[in-house]
């Protein structure tokens, strides 16, 4: 259960990394310190952030796919930071 854990956490956040590095789909995050604080704190949400952005050409709140995409990725990082701590209390 831990290492399904540690993937979760950790994967979106290599995904950032490489297409950070390997490409230039992460432009869209100027200034650069806001893709730094997305990587940090809500990895999910700025994934989906870029790969709408980049596949659709921009994101906008006229189109319900891009919403419920980005709301999605929202409550996958919302969990992630609770769920650790609920399963955490059950142990005891």
């Amino acid at each position: 259960m831990c290492v399904v854990v540690l993937l979760g956490m950790v994967l979106p956040r290599v995904t950032l990394a490489l297409l950070w590095l390997f490409t230039l789909w992460t432009s869209v995050l100027n200034p650069w310190w806001i893709g730094f604080l997305g990587f940090l704190a809500l990895p999910y949400t700025t994934l989906a952030y870029v790969l709408i952005h980049h596949w659709a050409g921009g994101v906008t709140v006229h189109s319900m796919a891009h919403l419920i995409v980005i709301l999605v990725a929202l409550v996958f990082d919302v969990g992630a930071w609770g769920g650790g701590h609920r399963h955490y209390r059950r142990r005891d």
